[in-house]
Order: structure tokens, then C-alpha cells, then sequence
């Protein structure tokens, strides 16, 4: 597998080519990459990037992890380190954030490994957590932090791979906590409200354990519905 990134009518695009796996290929078009012939596409506008550094290193570090990123995505990461140096920096600068998704079922107990790590921001700390991202992590970024371009559905979106997880970290208003506490959006039910777990010492809101039910439901991901069923089953 070839992963690099190109200039090309104000825009800089990522490309990969040569995936030989046919499980990958599913992988990299649902993380919402563009198939051409052979390639997958996905590209960013020159305003997405502040300034020439930040696009060369955003390249380079792509270049470099770009299989390493899809086979992660595709057979799952080990996720409580790549979250304690994601805790420790958001929290220590007082950055409101959340976990949603499968981590969040893990750090639970629930019995599944996540195939990537999805982070939302609190849209008012959202520039701020990008800064504190960049400083940290700077070999870990591998997608600009900026206002979506149809890479996500929310407001804000920028991407990690760090210490062996894909993280996608997003920013929007309908999932800021005193939203969702008012069932702000298409949540309207007391589900949409996030719990506080308290994990190696971190505050840490999680989506509810019955919104992530009846998502798995919804999604009709059996081995998830069951592994949900019994550990609801073990708590109760």
C-alpha cells in the first residue's frame, strides 16, 4: 500500500493506491475516502492548513502511518494508552471533552475492542484543544484541524494517530454537554445526556450506556448488542 499526499487545484489530497486487501478497501471508503480507478481520494483546501509547516507535516506524518492507520481501523487498537495521553493533556488545560462510541463501552468493562477512538471538543475549546494537540502531538497528526469539508458530519473535525489509534476529534453544538442535557437536536430524550466516569484518576464523560445501546441496535451490530447484554447483565 502507497499513502502520500499531492498539490493539485488549490486543494492537497491524499491518495491511496496499491490496497491489495479487499477488507481494507471497505475500511478506507467507509472512513469516507473517494475511490478513483484504483486510487482512494480524499482532499483538504489549501485555507484548511495555516500555513505551509503544518501541511508538510501533516504529509509527512500521513505518508508514514497510512497503512498503519486502515489496519488499525480494520483489526483494532489496544486504547487505554493512547487515552491516558489524551486525558492527561485535555485535562490538565481544562478542556471540556467526550468520548463517544466503542471506547467508551471499553473503558466500562464492556467486553469489545474499538477500531478507532472518536473525541468530542466542546466547541467553545475547540481551537484550543487543536493547539494542544499540535504542541503535544505533533508526529501524531495526519489530518488538518479545521471547520468540516464533508470529512464529518459535525461542525469542527481534525484526526490523530496516536501511539497506534485512528482518533477523530470533532467539535459541534448539538453535542456540547448543557445541549444534550436538554435534548438538543435530534436527541430528545434523557438517553442523549453523557454519564461521568472517573478513570485512572481523569473526569471523563461518556455517551449514556443506554444511547450506546440502542445505537449498537440500531446499527444491528450483533457482536455488540451482545457484548452489551452481558455486561449489563454482570452489573445489574
Amino acid at each position: 500500500m502507497k499513502c502520500y499526499c499531492y498539490e493539485a487545484d488549490s486543494k492537497l489530497i491524499f491518495c491511496v493506491e496499491d490496497v491489495e486487501n479487499a477488507q481494507l478497501e471497505d475500511v478506507i471508503q467507509h472512513m469516507a475516502w473517494k475511490k478513483s480507478d484504483d486510487k482512494f481520494l480524499m482532499s483538504y483546501s489549501q485555507n484548511a492548513f495555516s500555513n505551509q509547516r503544518e501541511k508538510e507535516l501533516i504529509s509527512d506524518n500521513f505518508s508514514r502511518f497510512g497503512q498503519a492507520i486502515f489496519e488499525s481501523s480494520l483489526s483494532g487498537f489496544e486504547w487505554e494508552k493512547p487515552l491516558e495521553m489524551l486525558a492527561e493533556k485535555l485535562n490538565e488545560n481544562a478542556i471540556e471533552w467526550y468520548i463517544v462510541g466503542s471506547v467508551g463501552d471499553a473503558l466500562r468493562g464492556v467486553g469489545v475492542k474499538p477500531f478507532d477512538m472518536d473525541i468530542v471538543i466542546h466547541t467553545r475549546d475547540y481551537y484550543k484543544a487543536k493547539d494542544i494537540c499540535y504542541l503535544n502531538f505533533p508526529d501524531s497528526v495526519i489530518a488538518p484541524f479545521t471547520e468540516n469539508e464533508d470529512v464529518c458530519p459535525l461542525k469542527y473535525f481534525g484526526r490523530l494517530f496516536l501511539a497506534g489509534a485512528m482518533i477523530d476529534v470533532a467539535a459541534d453544538e448539538i453535542w456540547n454537554l448543557e445541549n444534550r442535557k436538554q435534548g438538543f437536536g435530534r436527541f430528545t430524550s434523557p438517553i442523549s445526556q453523557y454519564e461521568k466516569a472517573l478513570w485512572k484518576g481523569y473526569d471523563i464523560y461518556l455517551e449514556s450506556l443506554q444511547l450506546r445501546y440502542e445505537i449498537e441496535i440500531a446499527r444491528n451490530r450483533k457482536d455488540r448488542i451482545k457484548a452489551l447484554d452481558e455486561y449489563i447483565n454482570r452489573v445489574q
